[in-house]
C-alpha cells in the first residue's frame, strides 16, 4: 500500500485516516485526506478531533507528543471524478488542484500524509517564499 510505504509503517501496522470538509460560505472547497500512524496517534478519534478548537498540528504536539518540524509538497491539477465531483459540489471533470503533503518529525520521520482536493472557481494555491 502506498500510504504504508509512505509513512514508512511495516505490515501489519494501523492507520489513521481523517476526511475533512472546509467551507467557504457554506460551499465546499477543500477536502482533506488525512492518514497517520496508528501506535504514534492511539486514542485519536472522531469526538476529539470535533472537540479541539485550534489547528491539527497543535493538537498533535500537545495531546500525542508529536511536532511536526518540515513537510513536502506536490501540487497537481486533476479532474473532479464522480466522487469527488459529489462531495465538493462541482460537476465531474471540474478541474481540482490537488495538494499532496508529507509531513515529518524528528529523526526525519514521517508521520502525516495528507491530499487536499480544491476547487479552484474561487481560490487559488498561495505560497510566499523568503
Amino acid at each position: 500500500m502506498e500510504i504504508a510505504r509512505l509513512l514508512q509503517l511495516r505490515t501489519g501496522e494501523t492507520v489513521i485516516q481523517i476526511r475533512r470538509m472546509l467551507e467557504v460560505e457554506d460551499r465546499p472547497e477543500v477536502l482533506d485526506e488525512i492518514w497517520l500512524p496508528g501506535a504514534r496517534f492511539r486514542g485519536l478519534s472522531a469526538e476529539r478531533l470535533a472537540a479541539y478548537s485550534g489547528p491539527l498540528y497543535g493538537l498533535f504536539e500537545a495531546e500525542f507528543g508529536t511536532r511536526m518540524i518540515r513537510a513536502t509538497e506536490r501540487l497537481k491539477a486533476i479532474a473532479a471524478d464522480a466522487a469527488l465531483a459529489r462531495e465538493l459540489d462541482v460537476a465531474p471533470g471540474s478541474p481540482l488542484l490537488l495538494v499532496e503533503r508529507l509531513t515529518y518529525t524528528y529523526e526525519d520521520r514521517p508521520v502525516e500524509l495528507r491530499r487536499g482536493y480544491s476547487v479552484t472557481t474561487n481560490h487559488h494555491y498561495y505560497n510566499e517564499l523568503i
